[in-house]
């Protein structure tokens, strides 16, 4: 176990619950990867659960089905799964970016991002905000040493910069329609919706992918 799961743990036993790790999906692709994209997302949907589990494990091995993205977890990863398809590879929304369940192979792109909770144990359909704030402030020397380690080009904020927003420190962010963004020491940081807001796919796709190639 690595010293920023421990810390995970940590945090976890805190709160007297199970841990739920995450990170880099998979060190050699990210490494391997022209473009280091993080995603940071609120909690895990693990309601009824009370076990310690892999978030990475899960992307990486679990995720991808003969039939796309697994039962349950395609309201947040489909969207994941288009912008990132689209930032790695530089990809518009055409006949180019495929649909996982057409094509599941392109689920296959996740394994070179890295995915980051605030909340390190499980949680519900619904996020509560007021327990995210105490989450974050309990967890954010954990969540900027796991940002400052991964060493990410791009963070996506999937309805999460508002956390981070007063330690950041940024200044004022440029609009890109449905998403928010700003270029600063060689890193873009984007403040778009969580994945299963009610969105268009293509708008969100599209404004994100427009904040990423005005930025470059």
């Amino acid at each position: 176990m690595n010293k920023l799961d421990k810390k995970t743990e940590a945090i976890a036993k805190k709160f007297g619950k199970e841990p739920i790790y995450d990170g880099i999906v998979s060190k050699a692709d990210y490494e391997s990867s022209d473009i280091k994209l993080l995603w940071v997302l609120k909690e895990a949907n693990s309601t009824g659960e009370d076990r310690a589990w892999d978030m990475r494990d899960h992307i990486k091995n679990k995720l991808k089905s003969n039939t796309g993205i697994s039962k349950g977890w395609s309201a947040t990863f489909k969207k994941i799964v288009y912008v990132t398809n689209g930032v790695l590879n530089n990809l518009l929304w055409n006949d180019d970016l495929h649909h996982p369940g057409h094509n599941p192979d392109v689920i296959d792109e996740l394994k070179k991002i890295a995915y980051i909770n605030v909340k390190k144990t499980g949680g519900g359909a619904v996020a509560n905000d007021s327990e995210l704030y105490e989450y974050y402030n309990t967890s954010k020397d954990l969540l900027f040493e796991q940002i400052n380690e991964y060493s990410p080009d791009i963070i996506i904020f999937g309805g999460t910069y508002k956390f981070f927003k007063d330690d950041l420190n940024l200044g004022d962010l440029k609009s890109y329609g449905s998403c928010d963004a700003i270029s600063k020491d060689g890193r873009l940081y984007i403040d778009a919706y969580h994945p299963m807001y009610t969105i268009e796919e293509e708008t969100y796709f599209n404004d994100i992918l427009k904040a990423v190639n005005q930025n470059k």
